[in-house]
């Protein structure tokens, strides 16, 4: 309905525009021949009046129109906006770009395992950020450890505090948009970290504006002794000043490619510092920006530089240069802005990101999702969820899992035949716990865990530039989910497929030591996948493991169906032999 009804203001905009443009075109066509027609009949003088009605007809139009396209560009761009929520509600990613921050995140096994970033990944149903920096800061978010229990209920309230400001938020990212790029903070930062000028930049100031008194006071004194040695004063004067210009590296340049990047970010920090005037939620989190309002000390550097804008006229530099030292003491007034800017900026950046971050996330709990989760405490750790689903399966088929650790249990052994949805369950599982985690809503019904460091081990490649296999890139990345098992930080452990790139003896041997190992841990917990069956005997000697399973069922014309439910205890079915059979490869069973 919201999407027919902007689809309807957009096509009534639309019209309003084609016909303004048209009546612009009429207009200068009437004016045209008004033109020519008092040309042919000289006795008509109205020239006057038909000139005078035609620029203010013209220019009511030319101003109506340009506020209509104006306009019409905000409602395509909330078209665009409203298009991106309604594909991330149907698991399907928003198009919006995701490349740098899979560059960020590259190193990071969990993003990749996780389907945390990528062209259709958790990053693409939540990002919503307007700069470099509001992304690092939520890429943070998702990725880091997870924060105290206590720090995480208060960014939930937090969140759901923000709520209210959901159409701020809204606005505030098409105005992000309307910039058709990625805005650039870091930029900033790097322009307010070095002086734009020399470091005794003031001797060479007052030295300029000595010699211009001592120029011009010889120019007054001098003046019985006729024009040739007042030039010659004049010209001492100017030699002197471009001799002290010439000190200082291009100040004018790269006032202005601060300049360049604060305009972009003009019209942001503008509606955040209106907003967070009006707002008690939002100024608590840009107290900063509103007292020293970065907009307006983006203005002020553009009036300096509009002083120094004489040196991008050469005759003109040269006539006022020696007149007077004009560009050094613009630079003196323009390194001055750039420090008042630099004293408060890093933080109202800060700022930004952090709030970029919230709405990523109010934006992310108005349209997919507002179950949160409830924060356990305790000395060990736990995990339960009731229509636990993954947010990147076409929301029309995807099935929720119920699941709770009964006590003393903190191992789930997995297996199931092929297909039959392991793999899925554990990204489901580790996806729902990062966003919880971060004081996000969750993927369910309802959702208790402790705040838990995920570790994977999922997708593992082998790497030929550093000259590993793929079983020994396996063994290294277990060997770290290990490490990381046995430290106090509660952990969530998701391995799939243990130890597949060996035999059969030596993965078993090595299964049993890890999951052993992973069991006897006090402080984590988690899931481990296998094909391995004979390991589902373990429950019956490590009293903290659970067997888990996903299976088929077969039609009755012999159609493998998958309700890609979890089930507890060993998968009693396999569907190997059963997929061969169906691609043409027949195996004798062995069983």
């Amino acid at each position: 309905m919201r999407a027919t009804r902007l689809e309807n203001r957009i096509q009534l905009f639309t019209g309003r525009l084609n016909r303004h443009y048209n009546l612009r075109i009429a207009t200068a066509a009437v004016f045209a021949a008004s033109l020519i027609l008092m040309a042919i009949r000289r006795e008509l003088r109205l020239e006057l009046p038909v000139l005078v009605l035609f620029v203010a007809l013209f220019s009511v139009l030319v101003i109506r129109t340009r506020r209509i396209d104006r306009h019409l560009k905000s409602l395509k761009r909330l078209q665009l906006f409203i298009d991106r929520q309604e594909r991330r509600c149907r698991g399907i990613a928003s198009g919006r770009d995701w490349e740098t921050a899979a560059k960020a995140a590259q190193n990071l096994p969990l993003c990749r395992d996780l389907d945390v970033v990528g062209p259709h990944s958790l990053w693409t149903l939540i990002d919503e950020t307007l700069t470099d920096g509001g992304r690092a800061r939520l890429l943070d978010w998702i990725s880091r450890a997870p924060l105290e229990p206590s720090e995480v209920l208060t960014r939930q309230k937090q969140i759901q505090a923000l709520r209210r400001e959901r159409w701020f938020f809204t606005r505030w990212g098409l105005a992000g948009d309307a910039a058709q790029f990625r805005l650039s903070t870091s930029q900033i930062l790097k322009f307010l970290q070095k002086s734009f000028v020399p470091e005794r930049f003031v001797i060479l100031l007052i030295l300029g504006w000595t010699a211009w008194l001592l120029a011009l006071t010889a120019i007054v004194l001098s003046g019985r002794l006729g024009w040739g040695l007042q030039s010659a004063f004049a010209l001492g004067f100017a030699a002197c000043n471009y001799g002290l210009l010439s000190r200082i590296d291009s100040p004018f340049m790269k006032g202005l490619g601060l300049s360049h990047h604060l305009d972009l970010l003009g019209p942001i920090f503008e509606a955040l510092e209106k907003r967070a005037a009006q707002s008690s939620e939002i100024e608590k989190l840009a107290v900063v920006t509103r007292s020293s309002g970065p907009s307006r000390q983006a203005r002020k550097l553009n009036l300096v530089l509009a002083f120094m804008s004489v040196q991008s006229n050469p005759l003109l530099n040269i006539i006022v240069n020696c007149m007077m030292p004009w560009s050094l003491t613009a630079t003196h007034f323009l390194e001055r802005r750039r420090r008042k800017i630099a004293y408060t900026f890093p933080q109202c950046i800060e700022e930004l990101n952090e709030l970029e971050a919230y709405a990523s996330i109010v934006i992310f709990d108005s349209y997919q999702t507002s179950t949160y989760p409830t924060l356990l405490e305790g000395r060990h750790p736990s995990l339960s969820f009731s229509g636990l689903f993954h947010p990147l399966i076409d929301r029309s088929r995807v099935v929720g899992n119920d699941f709770a650790f009964p006590s003393g249990k903190s191992l789930g052994l997995i297996t199931g035949s092929n297909m039959a949805g392991k793999s899925t369950f554990l990204r489901t599982v580790g996806i729902n716990q990062l966003l919880s985690n971060m004081g996000a809503p969750v993927f369910a019904k309802s959702y208790s865990a402790s705040p838990l460091a995920v570790e994977t081990c999922i997708e593992v490649s082998d790497s030929l530039r550093d000259g590993y296999s793929y079983f020994y890139a396996e063994v290294r990345r277990l060997k770290h989910v290990l490490d990381r098992s046995l430290v106090d930080t509660p952990v969530l452990y998701l391995i799939d497929e243990i130890f597949r790139g060996t035999n059969n003896r030596e993965r078993h041997a090595g299964s049993l030591a890890v999951i052993n190992r992973l069991a006897s841990s006090p402080s984590s917990l988690g899931f481990v996948s296998t094909h391995d069956l004979e390991l589902t005997f373990l429950e019956t000697k490590q009293p903290r493991l659970l067997n888990l399973h996903f299976r088929e069922d077969f039609s009755a014309s012999g159609e493998m169906l998958f309700s890609y439910l979890l089930h507890q205890g060993a998968c009693p079915t396999t569907n190997a032999l059963k997929i061969m059979a169906r691609e043409g490869i027949l195996v004798e069973d062995p069983g």
